[in-house]
């Protein structure tokens, strides 16, 4: 799937023009474009989403076309044929890469504004090598990803469970929960079982 020498052709619809840079105005119009190109995607979707905090509608999970999308908020995890993988630095830019074709690239991080949508195969594989630099970084890692029983105690906790009720759902004792939770604190470097929350969903664990 990453991008190489040989780039697939891609069905343009007929209202867009076939230039090798273009320029659309307002978000409105940006949205539209995006859509239809996602939609016409044949082989492979790739994105950069500054400002998502989920991994919304495009690209479309419920396509077949697998697609990777990096958000700087949100749930890093597999989708159906969506992947989303959670940066720990600012993105640079909003991005969206088609069958490796084509891609729509706006400079600003909120989705207003312009954008380029370029086809000229030697942008594109910058663009590509841009996604593929940003995707490697941030790869989850095992030293900072949680053990399912990591994960399974902090649902419970975020679900507002009681450490008895936490005891009985695991079937240890409640010391045995109060010394998890204070180690998984440690872990996250939080000193409230509230800042180990917001900690777990700023890392991509809940």
């Amino acid at each position: 799937m990453a991008g190489g020498d040989a780039l697939p052709r891609l069905a343009v619809p007929p209202s867009a023009p076939a230039g090798p840079i273009e320029t659309i105005d307002g978000q409105g119009a940006v949205r539209e474009r995006v859509e239809a190109l996602t939609r016409a995607a044949c082989h492979s979707i790739r994105a950069l989403q500054p400002a998502a905090d989920a991994h919304g509608r495009w690209p479309d999970e419920r396509r077949w076309v697998p697609a990777r999308l990096v958000v700087e908020r949100g749930t890093a995890g597999e989708y159906g044929s969506l992947t989303v993988r959670r940066s720990p630095q600012p993105l640079p830019c909003r991005l969206v890469i088609i069958d490796a074709a084509i891609a729509v690239a706006a400079p600003g991080t909120t989705g207003e504004g312009a954008a380029l949508v370029v086809r000229e195969p030697a942008l594109v594989r910058r663009l590509l090598c841009l996604f593929e630099a940003t995707w490697a970084d941030c790869a989850p890692t095992g030293p900072d990803s949680p053990t399912p029983d990591e994960r399974n105690l902090l649902e419970l906790m975020a679900s507002g469970n009681t450490d008895e009720s936490i005891a009985r759902r695991l079937g240890i004792c409640d010391r045995q929960v109060r010394r998890r939770i204070a180690e998984l604190l440690r872990r996250l470097g939080a000193s409230s079982r509230f800042a180990a929350g917001a900690e777990a969903v700023y890392r991509g664990w809940l």
